[in-house]
């Protein structure tokens, strides 16, 4: 069953462990995994969505920097691609190096859509700044100030995920919809007022209808007895 609390242990050990060379992919695995727990303790199935999405690229990316390392290597010469030779195999270098970009990139953006929903649920405003600091320094790396900045961004994510509480603070989370129920109005019951019979009398000179209290006739004037 997903939880936070195994979200919090498995995102900031595989936060962790991203600084370890040797064990950096196994850090981001945890990482994925935790926001699996997360979409699923949250109920928001994007979360994870977004988080498999920014790794699927940033796999791809990593095999393309992985090619261009390659090509580095095996060129035998410590200028690598850029040695004297054919411009084709310098344009190839270039190319290839602007595809690890490009994926770098849309890797920040993917992962960057998935922290702020992470923040936005659990509010944890650390999970925002990992994810803005990786866009920003998934577009310098190009300039290799980037790399620093993202450094910075896996500081972040380690804080993020170590925040993490047991339940979110927002009210009413993980509960389900309090109905209120208005109290219903009392029916009215009409009230009828019951009037007490007035006792009435006869004229005993002209036989007209009379208050029993009478002491004229109202039609004739004659007095009563």
């Amino acid at each position: 069953m997903a939880s936070l609390s195994s979200a919090k242990t498995l995102g900031g050990v595989g936060g962790i462990l991203v600084f370890i060379p040797f064990l950096s992919l196994v850090g981001w695995i945890l990482i994925l995994l935790a926001t699996k727990e997360i979409s699923d303790s949250v109920q928001d199935k994007t979360i994870f969505d977004d988080a498999l999405l920014a790794g699927t690229t940033a796999v791809i990316g990593a095999v393309v920097f992985a090619f261009v390392f390659a090509l580095v290597v095996f060129t035998g010469s410590s200028a690598g691609p850029f040695a004297p030779g054919p411009f084709a195999f310098s344009g190839l270098f270039l190319g290839v190096l602007a595809a690890f970009w490009i994926f770098t990139l849309i890797s920040a953006i993917f992962l960057k859509r998935s922290y702020e929903k992470i923040s936005q649920r659990l509010n944890i405003s650390a999970f925002a700044t990992t994810g803005l600091l990786y866009l920003i320094g998934a577009a310098l790396t190009i300039v290799l100030v980037g790399f620093l900045i993202i450094l910075i961004a896996l500081i972040f994510q380690v804080v993020a995920y170590f925040s993490i509480q047991d339940r979110p603070p927002s009210p009413g989370w993980g509960q389900p919809a309090a109905q209120t129920f208005a109290p219903s109005p009392m029916p009215q019951q009409p009230t009828t007022q019951q009037q007490s019979p007035v006792e009435s009398k006869f004229c005993s000179k002209c036989g007209a209808k009379l208050p029993s209290v009478a002491v004229f006739c109202t039609s004739c004037g004659a007095k009563q007895s």
